[in-house]
């Protein structure tokens, strides 16, 4: 049995418990060699045993899972859909932020009733051991130390980032899930439906190519913005065939995340060149300051193109994960269809 209750505090979702969103800023810092869907081919498909190389050791798992115990959102959306038994999950953002009672992603298979529900704020390590997994996934969505690693081991083999969080592109993250699971070829498959829908919306779409974007949090008289291009949303929108807005982009100075810049409601002429702009607040009170402000309320874009994202959109938007881009993209459409075509 682990020793007393370990909490982990999510990094990028650690003012979540206000019913706040938090931009995290999160970047890659990987750059693996080669072609990353090939990064975690180690073993065939459902072939074990398996050994799985994280940041503070390795993990061998000898059969295939049975029981899984998903603790990021990534983990439990790419659990479900390679077709796990999903015994442990996090409950959506909407859930525990009280904004609605539906623990399930909106993206995913509805649970069974007797799953074991985590606060996604902070991991309640005897809630995992009751569920008894035979692998734990803990790959994204927060900082997992040594010591809450090694209490996880002793519960079952512990899947988590192989260098750092964040460290990883969706597509090396599904594979290495897959491979842990036995499911390689299914996670093969994942990866190429949402290659194809990222296709088909820029097909449908051809304002994407070459246009631009800006996603921030508007907070008391400052909007976050997203703007580095290591940035993973960015990367996600870098896929779409969007670049972030330069006039925001290139201004320079260090912002309240990383990877963003703090641009104030006095620059939001700024904002007007952008082909779209997605707007999170970690409260409707801050939303009703930012659309009524005497200088945003003015800029054409707000009557054009802007848009706000809801809760889970949002998370998704801000950690994007292979299963969830199909229906991000569905959420995120009637911005897209803003942005004026070239």
């Amino acid at each position: 049995m682990p020793s007393p209750i370990r909490r982990a505090t999510f990094a990028g979702l650690a003012a979540l418990a206000a019913g706040a969103l938090l931009l995290t800023g999160c970047s890659s810092s990987a750059d693996p060699a080669g072609d990353p869907k090939t990064a975690e081919r180690g073993a065939a498909s459902g072939s074990f045993p398996v050994t799985i190389h994280n940041a503070y050791g390795d993990a061998t798992i000898d059969e295939q899972p049975e029981r899984v115990a998903a603790l990021g959102y990534a983990d439990v959306a790419l659990a479900s859909a390679l077709g796990a038994q999903v015994v442990a999950a996090p409950e959506s953002f909407t859930s525990v932020a009280g904004a609605g009672d539906e623990r399930n992603l909106p993206y995913i298979d509805p649970l069974p009733e007797d799953t074991t529900w985590l606060n996604p704020m902070s991991i309640n390590v005897e809630q995992v051991a009751a569920a008894k997994p035979d692998v734990i996934l803990a790959t994204a969505g927060f900082t997992l130390d040594e010591a809450l690693y090694a209490q996880l081991s002793d519960i079952a083999p512990v899947v988590s980032y192989e260098t750092a969080l964040y460290g990883a592109t969706s597509e090396e993250s599904a594979l290495r899930i897959g491979n842990a699971l036995g499911k390689s070829e299914d996670a093969e498959r994942l990866i190429a439906e949402a290659d194809a829908a990222v296709e088909a919306i820029k097909e449908d779409l051809p304002g994407l190519a070459g246009g631009t974007f800006l996603y921030g949090q508007a907070r008391d008289g400052v909007v976050v913005m997203l703007v580095d291009e290591a940035n993973v949303t960015a990367k996600f929108m870098q896929q779409l065939g969007l670049v972030a807005l330069p006039a925001v982009a290139d201004l320079g100075g260090q912002g309240s995340v990383p990877g963003a810049i703090d641009v104030s409601f006095e620059q939001a002429p700024l904002f007007n060149d952008a082909g779209v702009m997605f707007m999170t607040f970690q409260s409707d009170a801050l939303q009703e300051k930012f659309e009524s402000d005497p200088i945003v309320s003015k800029q054409p874009i707000m009557s054009e193109r802007y848009v706000p994202v809801g809760l889970e959109a949002a998370t998704a938007l801000q950690d994007p994960n292979i299963a969830s881009v199909p229906w991000l993209l569905e959420q995120l459409r009637p911005g897209l269809e803003l942005i004026p075509a070239k």
